[in-house]
């Protein structure tokens, strides 16, 4: 373990040679050049190890990229930026960028990021035109992937732009508006707000930090709120300050989205205007996490609190610019584009790309193709602890042994990161509740076996290295040779650093009750350099938890945008990626992956309509449509009423049943219907193709198709699949090329007797298949993939599969091309059909024949995806309240809103 004055020499020596290479990519030898030239001045103590692994850090820091974000713009987007660039004094944002070199950030990501904040100045608006004008633009990034950094960025550049009023609207709880508050007060305000309004006994001061230490000139903005205080207008500093027109300095308010804040802030606002008239200082308003209470979820004559606040505000000002920044935009592209004040991003939408060592989806769970599990444990045991149905009076069961191998690798990580010399905090995510009720049970577990675990650790370690015996330690070494056997650390050095490592650990519980004290109260939140933080929905959204390292996470989620909020565990993680570690059961992880191909998707999408010059509108109408959409965000935010028609459009995506039915008359209907299509076909005019691996058969009438999809039954849940919808789209297409469909039977490798279908032998593939929480059957284990990724080329020629691949995105993430990509070569529709047997290892419900060929369907529906102009593959859903209880079950606040931690 490296001593505390040599990891402090180390610092610095990585401070100095990293601030004199900020800006530029250097050689390794070079590096290494730069190192040893102020190795003895400033690390003495340092040895060869040290060193070598220092510039092992500064090279893969420098070697960081990102790639730029894609935009698309309304018509009426006039640029302004680059004319007036030139002649602008640029203070702020030089000195911003030479913090944040100074902080260690990648050379590469921050020069993209000035590329990036300087379109979105650019579409956000001329703070200098005269006005009236308002804006309104969505920026769109991935989960904890450094989206504050970017509109730090932006806000540096704005005020050097001339935007004198900036607001961040920085959640709905006091524990993320005081963490948004701190990186605003670090980032642009360059002052401690919390040391900055007097307080019983405590005088007010002045500590300059973040960009305020590099140069306290330039830390002069007005805070207008602290870290210890949201805005309210009793307050002194709200009451004595009047917002000047022609301010040198800006006025920044970091609040919540609250109903009596927003209330207080317009009606201050409101007072600084002349009557009758409006506020004409620009203002930029940034609403963080902007898809959560800010759309309106009620008819548009009588929006939500929360909107209509938002509206409000924005109402005040002659010149106004709104940026959303969300990774989960869905519920925003809902918002009506024809409601004229609302806030649709009518004006812009921004992709966002994340750096090469952001640590998302993919790197956490792989992609429906290529699915991973390195830093996955299977979570099957807590069913009994806190089931993934409990209510609020559940008494939660005995711990399971998975949670206390989680707290034990949790010790051990530390250990490790101990030995590394990292000094940064860690932490650790406990969630398997929404109740604050059974939170509070957990918080009690989980701190009785830290304690017990803390206690043998610290009373037997020094016997246990001198040989003597202890059944506690030798199942922590048990942990740390199963969930870390490739590290370069070994056993002994980690039992050498275990009991100190453990001495910090502590335990601390976020839910509604903490949240409400802090802001009632005027806490400050302490976070603990190593912690273990218990809870559910209040951790769920925009907190970031330092260091987190393993996360315990079981939880019953439908809403997708609600479950990629739940990924705490996302983020970047340099030196410490391969000790981190996720307890997750098998059908979230098979969720996440469906999410984050449907995220994706979309962002395919994006950059498709940049390359037909297509607009904010035309994205907002393909969102809409996206069969992902269904399931993508909370009911009431598609302002669900008693029934409702949602028009989707399956041309172009992944359509297949991953979900199936584990009742028995389901199974054996479900074989009927494939048998009488099968007899179907064969008295049709439907053709026989001879070539291909599997029996196909091109020419088959749509109604025969039709009257199949009305027959065939998957699993309530799967949303597309369910009433009527697929039967009718395929019984009343009027497109030329719908009128007939091909079929395929998907064979199976010979090894199990063979079936017939429309006159053809045929071999069931054999697939694993597990029960989810919904009681449902998954097919193909950790990916829940029913089709291969190039099932779907039996429907193409060779020369159809090159030209796809050859048009594919050059910007992918996977080695692998997404069977996507080849929808928009298809000549007609599709239905490949899986008659499946279930392996022997397979995890049936009881009372499933394991003999019995369980049926599962894929549909391959030509078009490209993200087309708002195609509406060949349109599918009308009757959505009623009946339909939403089964899809949402997460977002029923009626009868639990005391309960839950909204």
């Amino acid at each position: 373990m490296i001593n505390g004055d040599r990891q402090e020499q180390i610092a610095a020596l990585e401070k100095v040679v990293g601030a004199l290479l900020a800006g530029r990519t250097h050689s390794e030898a070079h590096l290494t050049e730069m190192v040893e030239q102020y190795r003895r001045a400033a690390a003495p103590d340092a040895t060869d190890e040290d060193v070598a692994a220092l510039v092992r850090r500064l090279t893969e820091r420098l070697s960081i990229d990102v790639e730029q974000g894609v935009a698309i713009v309304g018509d009426d987007f006039k640029p302004w930026l680059q004319d007036k660039k030139r002649q602008m004094n640029w203070s702020r944002w030089l000195n911003f960028k030479q913090w944040m070199l100074n902080d260690g950030r990648p050379p590469r990501v921050i020069d993209k990021m000035d590329d990036l904040t300087d379109e979105i100045l650019d579409f956000a608006g001329d703070p200098t035109a005269a006005g009236p004008w308002a804006r309104r633009g969505l920026v769109i990034g991935e989960v904890q992937s450094g989206k504050t950094s970017t509109y730090l960025a932006l806000f540096n550049k704005a005020v050097d732009a001339g935007y004198r009023l900036i607001i961040v609207l920085a959640g709905n709880t006091e524990s993320l508006r005081q963490q948004t508050q701190e990186r605003v007060d670090e980032g642009l305000i360059g002052r401690d707000t919390s040391l900055s309004v007097a307080r019983p006994g405590i005088p007010a001061q002045t500590r300059y930090i973040g960009v305020g230490a590099l140069d306290s000139r330039l830390a002069n903005a007005q805070g207008m709120t602290t870290v210890i205080q949201d805005f309210r207008t009793s307050s002194l500093a709200a009451s004595n300050i009047t917002v000047g027109t022609d301010s040198a300095e800006p006025y920044v308010f970091v609040v919540k989205k609250n109903k009596a804040v927003l209330e207080a802030l317009t009606e201050w606002l409101g007072r600084q205007r002349k009557v009758g008239g409006k506020l004409p200082l620009p203002l930029l308003l940034l609403d963080d996490e902007s898809d959560y209470a800010s759309v309106n979820t009620r008819e548009d004559h009588n929006p939500t609190t929360i909107n209509s606040g938002i509206r409000g505000i924005l109402d005040l000002f002659s010149r106004s610019s709104y940026v959303a920044f969300t990774a989960t935009p869905f519920a925003n592209i809902f918002i009506d584009h024809e409601v004229e004040n609302d806030l649709f991003p009518r004006h812009y939408i921004y992709g966002l790309e994340s750096p090469s060592n952001y640590v998302g989806s993919q790197a956490t769970f792989g992609s429906l193709e290529e699915p991973s599990d390195a830093m996955l444990v299977e979570l099957d045991d807590a069913e009994e602890f806190t089931p993934l149905g409990h209510r609020v009076h559940w008494n939660i069961g005995e711990v399971p042994e998975s949670l206390r191998e989680a707290i034990r690798t949790f010790f051990v990580a530390n250990a490790v990161r101990d030995l590394r010399g990292q000094r940064e905090p860690r932490s650790m995510l406990v969630n398997v509740s929404r109740f604050k009720r059974v939170q509070s049970q957990v918080f009690d577990a989980v701190q009785d076996e830290v304690s017990t675990l803390r206690n043998e650790i610290e009373a037997h370690a020094a016997q246990y290295r001198m040989g003597h015996p202890n059944r506690t330690l030798d199942i922590v070494k048990e942990t740390f040779e199963r969930r870390y056997p490739d590290i370069t650390e070994t056993w002994g050095e980690v039992l050498d650093v275990l009991a100190a490592a453990a001495a910090d650990i502590r335990v601390q519980l976020f839910n509604s009750d903490k949240d409400r004290a802090l802001g009632e109260e005027d806490e400050h939140w302490d976070r603990p350099q190593r912690m273990i933080a218990v809870g559910g929905d209040v951790l769920s959204r925009g907190l970031t938890l330092q260091g987190l390292t393993v996360s315990y996470f079981y939880r019953r989620v439908v809403a997708s945008d609600t479950l990629m909020q739940m990924a705490r565990w996302f983020g970047y993680r340099d030196g410490y990626k391969d000790i981190c570690r996720v307890w997750i059961d098998k059908a979230s992880a098979s969720d996440y992956r469906h999410v984050a191909d449907s995220v994706e998707e979309l962002r395919r999408d994006l950059r498709l309509m940049l390359r037909q010059k297509l607009t904010p509108e035309d994205f907002g109408i393909a969102v809409k449509k996206h069969p992902g959409a269904l399931l993508i965000t909370a009911k009431n935010k598609m302002k669900a009423a008693e029934t409702r028609s949602k028009t989707i459009s399956l041309a172009g995506k992944r359509i297949e049943t991953t979900k199936l039915d584990p009742d028995e008359r389901v199974i054996s209907g479900n074989w009927s219907a494939f048998q009488r299509l099968g007899d179907a076909i064969a008295a049709s005019t439907a053709t026989r193709n001879v070539t291909g691996r599997w029996p196909r058969w091109t020419g088959v009438p749509k109604r025969v198709i039709a009257d199949f999809l009305s027959q065939y039954q998957a699993h309530p849940s799967d949303a597309i699949f369910s009433a009527s919808a697929l039967s009718s789209f395929a019984r009343h297409a009027t497109a030329p090329e719908f009128q007939t469909w091909d079929v395929v039977v998907v064979n199976g490798s010979g090894e199990q007797a063979p079936e017939e279908f429309a006159g053809e032998k045929f071999h069931p593939p054999m697939r694993k298949m597990d029960r989810g929480a919904d009681k449902e059957l998954r097919v193909s284990g950790a990916s829940s993939r029913l089709a291969g990724s190039t099932d779907v080329t039996v429907l193409l020629s060779k020369d159809d599969v090159k030209a796809a691949v050859a048009d594919a995105p050059a910007d992918r993430k996977s080695k692998n091309y997404p069977e996507t990509i080849y929808y928009s070569r298809l000549p007609r529709p599709a239905v490949l059909l899986y008659p499946l047997l279930p392996t022997d290892d397979s995890k049936l419900p009881q009372g499933i024949d394991g003999d019995r060929i369980i049926v599962a369907v894929k549909l391959a529906i030509p078009g490209r995806a993200g087309d708002p102009k195609d509406s060949r593959g349109d599918v009308e859903y009757v959505i009623n309240t009946v339909a939403q209880r089964k899809w949402f079950i997460e977002i029923d606040e009626s009868e639990i809103a005391d309960e839950v931690d909204d």
